[in-house]
């Protein structure tokens, strides 16, 4: 007990002295300020290190966070323009076959009536679609129904307001038609499938060949004569068969019409359509 009291002793004595020597000796002055700069600063840096890197990490985190949510609004943006341009691309086609739907309506010589295409039903080879027309408006089972392309289907249900399409790709669909090239007659049917007609017992000697137009015959009076139905696209003969299988490619646009044309066959006079 006695030797650590002289230790204190000799401390304070020598603070005292370090503290009358760094008042009035400038090699002290000088010391403090050349060497323990090289003492402190270190030290300075090495107590001061956990703050720095809190700090900077608390900095990347508030800029990761803003960078993403400054990504998060620019995919916002880029989802908006998308759907505007969605949108503008489905009006641009809707008013250009409109436009080829008004020219075609001028050329008809009977009573017609404009309907847009709402409701697809479609289960299994069922291609039954609803547009907004109906009884109020004189409809009619059997009604022949074209786009602007060409024959789209026919009436098979009519209620007040609204009415169904059969379109003529759907498997039971069945359309007398002409090849233009040669006159000759056959039956196009629907094979469940929008972008193909079958023809019906094509004989291996029938005189077709790929790219030939085919347009209504008139046959039955359903459909009336000279309406597009297609274009041969593929003709493949069967070893042993008796008839050939003929795929046609529909002209109607029985995926993407938004508007069709509902024709009454009494006053119905064909329009001439272009064979390409």
């Amino acid at each position: 007990m006695p030797f650590q009291g002289v230790r204190v002793l000799i401390l304070v004595v020598l603070s005292l002295v370090l503290f009358f020597c760094d008042r009035k000796l400038t090699c002290f002055t000088v010391l403090r300020t050349n060497f323990l700069p090289f003492v402190t600063i270190p030290l300075s840096h090495v107590i001061n290190w956990p703050i720095d890197l809190v700090q900077a990490f608390s900095g990347n985190l508030a800029s990761k966070q803003l960078l993403l949510k400054e990504n998060a609004s620019l995919r916002l943006e880029l989802l908006l323009a998308n759907t505007k341009l969605q949108q503008l691309g489905f009006l641009e086609q809707e008013n250009f076959q409109l436009h080829v739907l008004l020219n075609s309506s001028r050329q008809l010589k009977t009573k017609f009536l404009v309907a847009q295409l709402s409701v697809f039903a479609a289960s299994g080879l069922d291609q039954q679609i609803t547009i907004d027309k109906g009884k109020i408006d004189g409809l009619y089972v059997g009604q022949p129904v074209i786009d602007a392309y060409g024959l789209f289907g026919q009436v098979v249900s009519v209620g007040p307001k609204v009415s169904k399409i059969l379109r003529i790709t759907d498997a039971k669909s069945a359309v007398p038609v002409m090849i233009v090239r040669n006159g000759i007659q056959v039956i196009a049917i629907g094979t469940g499938h929008s972008n193909n007609l079958e023809l019906i017992n094509a004989p291996e000697t029938i005189d077709i060949k790929e790219g030939d137009f085919l347009v209504t015959s008139g046959m039955g009076q359903r459909f009336p004569a000279g309406y597009a139905v297609g274009s041969v696209k593929m003709i493949k003969h069967i070893l042993g068969e008796q008839f050939i299988k003929v795929l046609i490619t529909p002209s109607a646009r029985v995926n993407s019409s938004q508007n069709v044309l509902l024709l009454w066959t009494s006053l119905v006079t064909p329009i001439k359509h272009n064979k390409k």
